[in-house]
């Protein structure tokens, strides 16, 4: 296999697995849009591609994220700030 052929599969791989996850998080329906990041982020997309897939920005995938995994830290041990 040369090299342009492993290219363009790599890109065809790459096109189907965006695909997928556009399919995947409109799936997802309802869900806050925290939930919707965290499944995506256990399929492997970094947080700039789920920011692309749920319309916004890559910061603010940051930010729920932290938060989700904040308010399970603080449900686990019973404690809060």
């Amino acid at each position: 296999m040369s090299e342009i052929e492993s290219k363009r599969i790599a890109e065809a791989l790459e096109r189907i697995g965006k695909v997928l996850g556009a399919l995947y998080a409109s799936h997802l329906g309802d869900l806050e849009q925290g939930i919707k990041a965290e499944r995506l982020i256990r399929c492997g997309f970094t947080n700039t591609e789920i920011a692309d897939l749920l319309g916004t920005s890559a910061n603010t995938i940051n930010v729920l994220l932290h938060k989700l995994r904040k308010e399970r830290k603080v449900g686990k041990t019973g404690k809060t700030k």
